[in-house]
This record gives structure tokens, sequence and C-alpha cells, in this order.
């Protein structure tokens, strides 16, 4: 699992259209983890969340498996609208 810190990065996940985006947010009673390609995983809450705000309420992290990113992050379930 592999945190993404930048935009470069963001589009470059995002565009290759495979794998999974675990973002994190402390504020939320639970935490998704998505198909890249999920219309949930929106280039403008990236800039939001780990650009302006500097990461302070949570993350996006990539991973090639969306069951590690359960396992690790204890507030972490599936999508239901990609995964689902």
């Amino acid at each position: 699992m592999e945190k993404i810190t930048s935009l470069e990065q963001f589009q470059a996940v995002k565009g290759a259209g495979k794998d999974f985006v675990a973002i994190t947010d402390k504020n939320l009673p639970k935490n998704c983890v998505h198909k890249t390609s999920c219309f949930e995983v929106k280039e403008y809450h990236f800039i939001q969340k780990v650009l302006t705000n500097g990461g302070k309420n949570g993350d996006y992290f990539f991973t090639d498996d969306y069951q590690k990113a359960i396992n690790v992050f204890a507030k972490m379930k599936a999508c239901q609208k990609c995964l689902g």
C-alpha cells in the first residue's frame, strides 16, 4: 500500500483504471476503499483533503488488494457502489 501525496500521482492512479484507492477520514464513522474507476474517487476531494488541508483529517492510499486496506485501517469498509 502506498500513500498518494501529489496530484500527478493521484491522476496516474486514477487514469490507470485498475486496483484500488483507500480514503481515510478521521471525522467519519467509516472509511471506504474504492476501485480507482469509482465515480466517488474525485480529484476535487483529493485536492481538498490532501493538498489544501495537508492530510490533517485523512489521506489517500493506493493498493493492489482492497482487502489489505480493510485489514490495515480499523474503520475501512468496501465501497458499496463499486465493490458491493
